[in-house]
């Protein structure tokens, strides 16, 4: 059996040996004393992996450069409109965006009314990485994921609003094609019920490849105006709709307003005086000078309804006041849920100190054990052992 073993590796590892064959050298030479002489055959294996790794360098460095000229004609026209809003836009004004590695980027920006700071993040291909494409692209052929891990390029703008809270609750309009990729493992996302009525969207003059979230139906009338005509007035207030409807509408994902984190807290609810409200934007990159004209407009209705929100707050306007009803049942909402986060953190807190405990327990435990006499371990384990096989019996016969 060995023998074949080694017969079969053999075989394997024979086109990988050397042969100097009976072509003669293309160099000789001499080091000092030392005769050399240059056989290419030889050496076919390494160069293989020179010209694969120059190959895998070239196209790295050549994805590298395709991500940054794909965010060229969003960084320009959305930093032209952004610096007419922000004091500060990047830390940089000639190198705006900041770079994580390839295929992460991220713009900063504050110093505008109602908002306390902007993150624009740009999350793209891999292009730069052949390996990680061809590994997700074979994931997702066959193991069929119900969320993709390979997807389009995407930039998402969060601000986050200024106090005080206009205690606005929970809404978000998202593209149907992209819902459940939105809405997964998102906490900030479950507070929302997606309306699975027909004709939804429609019936607010939003377009059908939109879906509604939203925590409350007054929440929802507040941005998206009322059923039918009744709510004309206040979409053309808001501005909201037209611009989803608009050109731009076809490159936005999702439209967020929350008062949550993005992620379930660990250690209990967040406290009252570290919360903020804030607004999401993502969209899919546009690729092109028109595309990216196109998707301003939706950029500037979102920070019209930054502007309502913050009016709103300060009590100057009433475009997106919610009835006091609202109020005390988003108020109840997160009293309960903040309760059931604090007593998961409780829990998770005793089991860790009961954990600490035992573990205590038994390194005080081996600490008397090795100060006992070796005659002494041993009487003990062997008592131990004795305990553990009568209590295995004793289990055993039960079963029976």
């Amino acid at each position: 059996m060995t023998q074949r073993l080694l017969e079969t590796l053999d075989r394997v590892l024979a086109p990988f040996r050397p042969e100097r064959g009976d072509a003669p050298p293309v160099w000789t030479g001499r080091v000092r004393s030392t005769e050399l002489a240059f056989y290419p055959s030889m050496f076919y294996a390494q160069g293989a992996v020179l010209v694969l790794t120059l190959v895998y360098v070239f196209l790295s460095l050549l994805g590298r450069w395709l991500n940054r000229r794909a965010v060229a004609p969003w960084l320009r026209g959305f930093c032209a409109v952004l610096r007419g809003e922000f004091a500060l836009v990047g830390v940089d004004e000639r190198a705006p965006l900041v770079w994580n590695g390839s295929a992460d980027a991220c713009l900063y920006a504050s110093g505008r009314r109602g908002v306390d700071a902007m993150i624009a993040t740009v999350r793209l291909a891999p292009r730069h990485d052949l390996l990680q494409l061809i590994g997700t692209f074979l994931y997702d052929a066959l193991v069929l994921p119900a969320v993709p891990l390979l997807r389009g390029d995407s930039v998402t703008l969060s601000f986050r609003l200024a106090s005080p809270r206009v205690h606005g609750g929970t809404l978000a309009v998202i593209d149907k094609q992209v819902l459940q990729h939105v809405r997964r493992g998102r906490f900030d996302l479950s507070f929302a019920r997606v309306a699975d009525v027909p004709n939804a969207s429609s019936a607010r003059s939003l377009d059908e490849r939109f879906a509604i979230a939203s925590e409350s139906g007054n929440i929802t009338d507040r941005w998206l105006g009322e059923v039918g005509a009744r709510g004309d007035a206040q979409r053309a207030r808001t501005g909201l709709v037209d611009a989803l409807n608009g050109a731009g509408g076809r490159f936005v994902e999702s439209l967020v307003f929350t008062d949550q984190p993005h992620v379930q807290p660990a250690h209990g609810a967040v406290p009252e005086g570290e919360r903020a409200e804030r607004l999401e934007l993502t969209l899919r990159l546009p690729r092109t000078e028109a595309d990216v004209a196109a998707c301003v407009p939706v950029l500037v209705a979102a920070l019209d309804m930054i502007d309502a929100l913050h009016l709103t707050a300060l009590k100057r306007s009433d475009v997106m006041a919610l009835r006091p009803e609202t109020h005390v049942a988003l108020r109840k909402t997160r009293a309960e849920v903040d309760a059931a986060l604090d007593a998961a953190a409780s829990y998770e807190a005793d089991a860790d100190a009961e954990a600490a405990r035992e573990e205590a327990r038994r390194q005080q435990q081996r600490e008397k054990r090795e100060k006992l006499s070796p005659a002494e371990q041993a009487r003990r384990e062997a008592l131990s052992k004795r305990r553990a096989a009568r209590k295995a019996q004793q289990t055993q016969a039960r079963r029976r």
